[in-house]
């Protein structure tokens, strides 16, 4: 009960900060004007988050409710592990995010502490138990990739919203126009989501203990999560380059906007799935 908690807990942190970062980067990248009260409600959400989460980790430790909190192991935890300063620099970063908000162009000023709050999820799982040198080069590589997929999932937010309030005969121009311009950047999402994926695996399991992976639930779940991946990136490789031309071409384009809806609703919820399987494998020993 409390394991599923800590999971749930890690999944809401998880979507709540990767839209925190993923939005304002997705309409800076856009030019679009995007809405600040959305950036300062997942930012308060964010705060609201981590404590559950705190909870969570606490009750998990000790076997009790998470309605009873245990506060010595939480004193504990905030002052004798990297958990208190990992809170502490969040809590700061989201707090600017709220600020950042009420400033002009607070669009782009908000993406720097959205990015440094996203950014401390690589110190609350495998990356942040990596000791000396290797944990720079993990963690290193664990932010990148958590920003790589802030930048994904913030994209697929805003253009399944887009598609989704689409009305028949409405002009499908901007749509292609988003897509296309999306294009580069998904490029470079998609690679660097590769490169430090593989990077991860290897700090995390070892070369030699790879072939092991496949006799513990981790290797289940993180094959489940390639899979999700690969079918993600099915779905975007026909977004890009058979549904977007086909709006840019003006052919049947209302077809085109209802293959488009549903891929961009099925490579969501891959993205979701993705989320929970990382949540779940943040609290699984690779080799058990």
């Amino acid at each position: 009960m409390t394991e599923g908690a800590l999971i749930g807990a890690r999944f809401a942190l998880m979507i709540d900060l990767a839209l925190l970062m993923g939005l304002p980067l997705f309409w800076w990248v856009m030019g679009m004007a995007g809405r600040r009260s959305v950036i300062a409600w997942l930012a308060a959400g964010g705060i609201a988050l981590s404590a559950l989460w705190l909870l969570a980790s606490a009750a998990t430790m000790t076997g009790t409710p998470i309605t009873a909190p245990d506060w010595p192991t939480i004193g504990i935890l905030l002052t004798m592990t990297p958990i208190g300063s990992v809170l502490a620099v969040r809590g700061a970063a989201l707090l600017s995010t709220i600020i950042a908000t009420a400033l002009p162009h607070g669009r782009k000023w908000a993406l720097v502490p959205a990015a440094l709050a996203a950014g401390t999820l690589a110190w609350t799982g495998h990356a942040g138990a990596t000791e000396e040198t290797a944990g720079s080069l993990h963690r290193i590589a664990d932010v990148a990739h958590i920003w790589a997929a802030a930048g994904w999932i913030g994209a697929l937010a805003v253009l399944l919203y887009t598609v989704v309030r689409l009305r028949p005969g409405a002009d499908t121009a901007p749509v292609a126009t988003m897509l296309a311009r999306f294009s580069l950047i998904g490029t470079l999402i998609v690679a660097t989501l590769v490169i430090t994926g593989a990077v991860n695996a290897l700090m995390i399991v070892g070369l030699a203990q790879l072939p092991a992976l496949l006799q513990s639930r981790y290797g289940l779940l993180l094959g489940a999560k390639l899979l999700l991946f690969g079918l993600m990136l099915g779905l975007a490789a026909a977004n890009r380059w058979w549904l977007t031309p086909a709006l840019e071409a003006g052919v049947t384009p209302q077809r085109a906007i209802a293959h488009l809806r549903l891929s961009l609703l099925a490579e969501s919820s891959a993205a979701v799935a993705i989320l929970v399987l990382v949540a779940w494998l943040g609290t699984l020993d690779p080799m058990a």
